[in-house]
């Protein structure tokens, strides 16, 4: 009879298991995108796919306000405070010096074609070392924003080597600001969310490195007198979203599934496509207010690129560091950058 009995309970024991693997998981996914930003109809799109998929096994809470700063989305992540997050790569170079790839100056100008060439490469040559996993966190998809541009707070755009050294710089953290520091000069750096604060107090006479839209998400457009286009952009600034490592494990093999096919390549697109089309309406909307849009001078251009070539070279050395062949990974992303682009 005692035998039947903890048969019984072990039985039991294994269903109320199978049901806490399977009951409903509310998931806090911390954005420090504002609801304004393009990017957050994608994140919740995507929450709203994934809770239909599992049919409500796996929800998702987004906060109000972000729990941490730009820079802290992974700490934060990784010590539970949030299940999930979106952080820029430029805040891991030193920890995934080879996740920043496609970050790197005059590589993008189409953020859809850069996204899901970014994801491939990531799968054909990092994914297999899985770089975040000492980072405490799973990744589901990399994807990139539009190119970033040059733009001048006073009436004329700057077009000379000669005068961009003469103007007081901000510049974003990472490449961009590598890029000015290899001509000699020095920029105020910061989270991209802060531009619309430096621009308004003054202190800087022009801004390098992020997209248009940012420029009008995060209220620095009505100071901008001009933008100086490139060819490709300055950079295009490379995102990760990721999950905590001890919430990913406790997601069934069935749920973990449908999360990775609704993330990667799926997820990239999309946030892509929404990139792209930001930039063309913010571009339209400071043109319509007056703002100068040139392109830049071809000197000017082939200055900055010259002056980006040691970024390509650190980054190979950096790749080859870390048993990766950094020459092909370039190669292979811009091969598919191509092939995205004249498809």
């Amino acid at each position: 009879m005692l035998l039947r009995s903890l048969k019984i309970a072990s039985v039991g024991l294994a269903i109320a298991s199978c049901s806490a693997t399977l009951q409903a998981k509310e998931l806090v996914f911390n954005s420090f995108f504002p609801p304004s930003h393009f990017i957050y109809p994608v994140i919740t799109k995507w929450t709203e796919d994934v809770a239909a998929a599992t049919d409500g096994r796996v929800t998702f809470e987004i906060p109000s306000g972000s729990l941490a700063s730009p820079p802290q989305q992974l700490s934060m992540v990784k010590a539970g405070t949030a299940d999930l997050a979106i952080m820029a790569n430029i805040f891991v170079q030193k920890q995934v010096p080879t996740l920043n790839f496609s970050s790197l100056p005059f590589l993008v100008n189409d953020a859809e074609a850069a996204s899901v060439s970014s994801w491939k490469t990531y799968e054909k040559f990092l994914a297999e070392k899985q770089p975040f996993k000492r980072q405490g966190v799973e990744l589901l998809s990399v994807f990139n924003f539009s190119g970033g541009y040059l733009y001048g707070l006073e009436e004329e755009p700057i077009q000379t080597l000669e005068e961009l050294k003469s103007k007081r710089l901000w510049a974003l953290p990472g490449y961009s600001a590598e890029n000015l520091k290899n001509l000699d000069i020095s920029p105020v750096t910061g989270p991209a969310v802060k531009i619309g604060e430096v621009v308004s107090k003054g202190v800087v006479d022009a801004y390098y490195g992020i997209t248009v839209e940012t420029v009008t998400d995060f209220k620095a457009a009505p100071y901008t007198k001009n933008v100086v286009l490139f060819p490709f952009g300055s950079t295009s600034t490379s995102f990760s979203l990721f999950i905590n490592n001890r919430t990913w494990s406790r997601i069934s093999d069935t749920d973990k599934a449908i999360i990775t096919k609704l993330s990667g390549e799926a997820f990239a697109r999309k946030v892509g496509i929404a990139a792209k089309e930001a930039s063309s309406v913010a571009l339209t909307q400071m043109e319509l207010a007056g703002t100068k849009v040139v392109a830049s001078s071809p000197e000017l251009y082939s200055d900055l690129k010259k002056a980006a070539e040691p970024l390509f070279t650190s980054f190979i050395q950096s790749a080859n560091d870390s048993e990766v062949d950094g020459r092909a990974m370039l190669d292979y992303f811009k091969a598919e950058y191509d092939k995205e682009i004249n498809q």
